[in-house]
């Protein structure tokens, strides 16, 4: 029984293993073709060594975290999230890895607007947000979390279902934009992206707290 539950756990987690290590082994077989790694970067062509260590490191984090929170934390419904979070796990690391991949690219001077790309990639990020937001049970550390939603199970369910098609409809235009139109000429077009991400995540909070307030006063 053991041994089947270890089967079971390393094909489930085998995805995870190799989005974690996918920029790694790339590094492997180009690291010809990059600047040279130097412990105290000379210039700036150098710094790309770090932000893939960087990215390494918060793989491993998040990676950490979604896997040994649920069993620690005693307010978690363990066996109604754990499909989700197992897709919440995936989806950031695959979002991690892209990224790190992405910086490779660039270094080897692969002819991709790799800004239009990770634009895009954002957006699909946060409408496959909107999909698993409905699917998440109450809980103490993946979703939504405020004093409303974490106090009313009944908050949080209309919350999430409220948040999947914000993000879901958000993300899904966000993504159009960005495949017919040129992400790059858009003056500030970094911190515009940043307010509209903002405004997805602070809509749901609100209509908690409007929920909230409707409940009480009925």
């Amino acid at each position: 029984n053991h041994r089947m539950k270890s089967l079971s756990f390393m094909r489930r987690e085998a995805i995870n293993w190799i989005l974690i290590l996918l920029p790694l082994i790339c590094l492997i077989f180009v690291h010809d073709n990059l600047p040279r790694f130097a412990p105290f970067p000379v210039n700036s062509e150098q710094n790309i060594f770090y932000l893939l260590m960087f990215n390494f490191c918060v793989s491993i984090l998040v990676y950490s975290k979604l896997l040994i929170k649920p069993v620690i934390d005693p307010k978690t419904t363990l066996h109604s999230n754990l499909r989700t979070l197992h897709r919440f796990k995936t989806l950031i690391l695959f979002f991690i890895s892209l990224l790190s991949l992405s910086y490779i690219s660039q270094k080897l001077g692969i002819p991709l607007n790799w800004t239009k790309i990770g634009f895009i990639a954002a957006m699909l990020f946060i409408t496959v947000l909107g999909n698993l937001y409905p699917t998440l049970k109450h809980n103490y550390f993946v979703g939504l979390k405020n004093a409303w939603t974490l106090s009313d199970e009944l908050i949080w369910n209309r919350t999430h279902r409220f948040a999947g098609k914000v993000f879901f409809w958000g993300g899904l235009a966000g993504t159009i934009y960005g495949i017919f139109f040129n992400v790059t000429i858009v003056p500030y077009m970094p911190a515009i992206s940043v307010g509209y991400v903002f405004g997805l995540v602070l809509i749901p909070h609100i209509y908690s707290y409007i929920l909230h307030r409707k409940l009480q006063v009925h």
